[in-house]
């Protein structure tokens, strides 16, 4: 990036539109550091339990607090938060954990059945604690640390097209969210469970599938990065994803590597996904991600994404510089 003056005065408020507008006219930017924050977020959720629901549970249940706080007009910083990480929660249950992360209610029990044998939480009766050994599975540094790099690089943008006076550096939003943490990481958390559910339902409701599919998506996306080709947001850009000349694809033993799960595992999944047409392996046995009903229906979501993530970027910058 080009150096530019900094400054903190008469910061511009940040409307959903101006954001949506910058997004869609620098989507293959934003979108790769977008999809590279979202996959270090599974692969660092599923090293943590081995479960990606499970995990979904526990930022769950994060969220819930940190609304609760916002709910009582509670701000607390990222250093006070975490002198006593541990909260208890009395309006949350099993039926509600449940519908919300769109899990059976067998499901639910057993899992939190789980993350109480790991000393992640205590259940009595009508409140669940979140204990202190949670705080340990996945430092909120590193998630603020990435996500406030899409926010640099959209000030970045915004200031270059002239939309606002100043350009704020990541290191200012790593400052500010940790100043606001748990009001900032309250609509982050929501929209980030709401953004990995919708994604799970395409993926048969199963978070592993998932996984796998977004690592074979993650590795055709970066390599159009590589490609440096611009391409329209709305249809271009998943057509070369898809059909990008230079490509290669990944084997089963390459995406247990990146995502963790166990290769007989991969290998079984792999296998519903070539039933389904939604990917297909070469003579090399690579796969690759192709034009099928999954794709199809992904395609919309992320069109739909850019406007929610815009909503996210526009609240979250207005609380870091007008509250």
């Amino acid at each position: 990036m080009e150096n530019i003056n900094i400054g903190i005065l008469n910061p511009t408020k940040l409307s959903e539109k101006k954001i949506y507008e910058t997004y869609c006219d620098n989507y293959d930017s934003i979108h790769y550091l977008f999809v590279e924050f979202q996959f270090s977020w599974m692969q660092q959720a599923y090293k943590a339990l081995g479960d990606i629901d499970k995990y979904n549970i526990l930022v769950y249940l994060y969220k819930e607090n940190f609304l609760e706080l916002s709910e009582l007009f509670k701000v607390k910083s990222l250093n006070e938060f975490y002198i006593n990480p541990r909260f208890n929660l009395e309006k949350i249950n099993i039926i509600q954990i449940s519908k919300r992360l769109r899990l059976s209610k067998e499901t639910t029990r057993r899992k939190i059945l789980e993350l109480e044998k790991d000393g992640v939480l205590i259940k009595n009766k009508k409140i669940i604690t979140v204990t202190l050994k949670a705080g340990l599975l996945q430092k909120p540094e590193s998630v603020i640390d990435s996500f406030s790099k899409i926010l640099q690089y959209v000030s970045y943008l915004l200031h270059k097209e002239k939309k606002v006076k100043n350009y704020y550096e990541k290191k200012f939003f790593i400052n500010k969210i940790n100043e606001r943490f748990t009001q900032i990481l309250a609509i982050f958390l929501d929209y980030q469970i709401k953004y990995l559910l919708v994604r799970k339902q395409i993926a048969n409701n199963d978070m592993e599938l998932w996984f796998i599919i977004g690592s074979l998506l993650y590795n055709q996306i970066m390599f159009l990065k590589k490609s440096e080709k611009k391409n329209h947001y709305q249809k271009e850009w998943i057509e070369e994803v898809l059909n990008f000349g230079n490509k290669k694809g990944i084997n089963a033993m390459s995406i247990s590597d990146l995502t963790g799960i166990p290769r007989p595992t991969v290998i079984r999944k792999l296998k519903i996904l070539l039933k389904q047409k939604d990917i297909y392996k070469d003579k090399d046995n690579l796969y690759y991600i192709t034009e099928g009903k999954l794709i199809t229906e992904l395609n919309k979501h992320r069109l739909n994404n850019i406007k929610e993530l815009s909503s996210i970027i526009s609240r979250i910058n207005n609380i870091i510089f007008f509250s």
